[in-house]
């Protein structure tokens, strides 16, 4: 590459769901798919209490970093780059010990969307030193509970995630996040700091660095 001259960035929805998910009837190579053609890649999938789906990209040669949504006894985190599976029921500070255990981030998704199993208020204030990132576009959560969600980033000082939180194929890639070219969870997460997110066609820069 010539002097000064930039890597392509990349394009990641940082929740998605496969059939590996109880309400999800897209099997994995089907989201790979369609990851593909929207130019999406690595693929983040993040199924409900487990891994098998992202495990079964890997052994079919797909790019795709491991996660999960996980049910703690106060609601759900999501782990990314993970090894191996998070039991589900744990306390939320067990969780966040069994992600970073494995070099995992913690990964704080939809915390203020009341129909869906966030996390609770005090459980997030309890681990708030330990969440690497916070999902502030859902595309599935109201304008009110994103913007909740982005007030909450910046009083936490962490990186901004977003991603589709798709169940269909047709809403994979409604929210996706460009960045630089990032290699494992260190690196992600500083270039995360920098990233933009598109929504719909529509694309924005957050204030990940403000604080």
């Amino acid at each position: 590459m010539a002097d000064g001259a930039r890597a392509p960035r990349v394009r990641v929805d940082l929740h998605l769901h496969s059939s590996a998910s109880f309400d999800c009837r897209v099997p994995p190579l089907e989201v790979a798919r369609r990851c593909s053609q929207l130019g999406l890649s690595p693929i983040f999938l993040t199924d409900h209490e487990g891994i098998g789906g992202a495990q079964s990209l890997l052994e079919a040669g797909q790019r795709a970093v491991i996660g999960q949504e996980i049910l703690t006894t106060e609601g759900e985190l999501i782990g990314l780059f993970l090894k191996q599976a998070v039991p589900k029921r744990l306390s939320p500070e067990e969780t966040v010990a069994a992600i970073k255990e494995q070099g995992g981030l913690v990964y704080l998704e939809h915390p203020y969307d009341i129909s869906r199993r966030n996390l609770r208020e005090h459980a997030i204030e309890r681990i708030a030193g330990q969440i690497d990132i916070v999902e502030v576009f859902n595309g599935r959560s109201g304008p009110e509970s994103n913007r909740k969600a982005e007030d909450l980033r910046a009083a936490v000082g962490v990186p901004g995630g977003a991603g589709s939180d798709a169940h269909t194929l047709r809403e994979i890639g409604r929210v996706y996040v460009e960045l630089e070219p990032f290699e494992q969870a260190s690196d992600f997460l500083s270039k995360l700091r920098h990233a933009r997110i598109v929504v719909r066609g529509s694309r924005f820069r957050l204030p990940f660095s403000r604080d």
